[in-house]
C-alpha cells in the first residue's frame, strides 16, 4: 500500500470523546485526502477506541492506548507507528479547515522546505493563542517564537525522528508543562544546513482561546506554562532564547505594573513561573549530573 503524504498524531486525554469526534469530523472534510491519523490515547476506559472505530470507514485511523500521562511521550509513541512523509501533531481540541493540509502540502513541496507552520484562529477566524506573524516567511531560531506552537508544526518525518522527537520533560503532563513545540523546532533547526523552515498564515486550524476570562484559573495556567518557558530557555541557552525571555519578562512586567486586576496577577504569575521553571531545570540537571 502506498504510504500517505501526512501522518497526524493526536495525543489526547478526552473524558467523553467529544473533542476527538469533532476533530475527526473536521478531517472528514479535508480536501487533501492522503493522510493517516494515529490516536495516542491516555484516557481511562475504551470509549476513544470506540470513537476511532466509528470513523474507520471515512478516515485511515488507528488507536493506541498508553498507560501513563504526558503529551510529548504520547506523540513520540504515535510517531513511531507513522508511515507518512510529513508528520503533524494536532491538539485534540483543534479543528482543521478543509484546506489546511492542502496548504501544508503546498508549502512543504517548496524547494528546501523541511518544516512548515501555520497559525491558529478562533471560531470567528481571528488569530488565537499567539500574536502570529502576518505574512508568509522563512523563520529561524531567532524568529520562530511568533511562528509556531506544537499543534501548528509539520515536519519531514525523517527529520523529526533524526532529532529524537519531542523531549518528554516538556509538555502537558510532564515536569515542565509547555514549550515542547519550540524546544523541538529549536533542535530541528540545528540539524544540518541548506534547508528552510517556512511559516504561512494560510495554514490555519481552529483552536479556542482559553484566556480570557481573566481569573484565578488564568493566573494558575500562566504560572504553570511559564515554567516550561523558563526550563526551555535554560535547556537551549543562547542569544535567541535570552532575547526572547528578556522581551517576554519586559512585557509581563509592564502588564504587572499597570495594575488591572487578574490580568496583572496573571502576568506576575508568568514572571514567577519563568524563574521557577529555570531554577527547577537547573536543579534537575545537577541531580542528573551526580548520578
Amino acid at each position: 500500500m502506498t504510504a500517505p503524504a501526512f501522518s497526524l498524531v493526536v495525543a489526547t486525554v478526552d473524558p467523553d470523546g467529544s473533542l476527538l469526534r469533532a476533530l475527526f469530523e473536521s478531517l472528514v472534510h479535508s480536501e487533501e485526502r492522503s493522510f493517516e491519523v494515529i490516536v495516542a490515547d491516555q484516557t481511562q476506559g475504551s470509549h476513544l477506541a470506540q470513537v476511532t472505530e466509528s470513523f474507520a470507514d471515512r478516515l485511515c485511523v488507528q488507536h493506541i492506548h498508553l498507560p501513563t500521562r504526558g503529551a510529548s511521550a504520547a506523540r513520540n509513541a504515535g510517531a513511531a507507528l507513522a508511515t507518512g512523509r510529513w508528520i503533524g501533531f494536532p491538539d485534540d481540541d483543534c479543528l482543521y479547515q478543509p484546506d489546511t493540509l492542502g496548504h501544508v502540502h503546498r508549502v512543504m513541496s517548496m524547494e528546501g522546505v523541511r518544516v512548515a507552520s501555520g497559525r491558529t484562529v478562533d471560531a470567528a477566524q481571528r488569530s488565537s493563542v499567539l500574536r502570529w506573524k502576518t505574512s508568509a516567511q522563512d523563520f529561524d531560531r531567532w524568529s520562530m517564537f511568533a511562528c509556531l506552537t506544537e499543534a501548528t508544526v509539520f515536519a519531514e518525518r525523517s527529520l523529526f525522528l533524526a532529532v529524537g522527537g519531542f523531549d518528554v520533560r516538556f509538555g502537558p503532563g510532564a515536569a515542565f508543562p509547555a514549550a515542547e513545540g519550540v524546544e523541538l523546532v529549536d533542535r530541528m533547526l540545528r540539524e544540518g544546513s541548506g534547508w528552510r523552515a517556512r511559516f504561512d498564515p494560510a495554514i490555519q486550524m481552529v483552536h479556542p482561546n482559553k484566556i480570557p476570562p481573566w481569573n484565578r484559573w488564568a493566573a494558575k495556567r500562566f504560572y504553570q506554562y511559564a515554567q516550561g518557558d523558563g526550563a526551555f530557555v535554560v535547556r537551549r541557552l543562547g542569544g535567541h532564547t535570552l532575547r526572547w525571555v528578556v522581551l517576554t519578562l519586559g512585557s509581563a512586567s509592564l502588564h504587572t505594573l499597570v495594575f488591572r486586576g487578574w490580568i496583572s496577577i496573571a502576568h506576575a504569575a508568568r514572571i514567577a513561573g519563568i524563574c521557577v521553571g529555570a531554577w527547577r531545570y537547573v536543579r534537575a540537571a545537577r541531580r542528573e549530573g551526580r548520578r
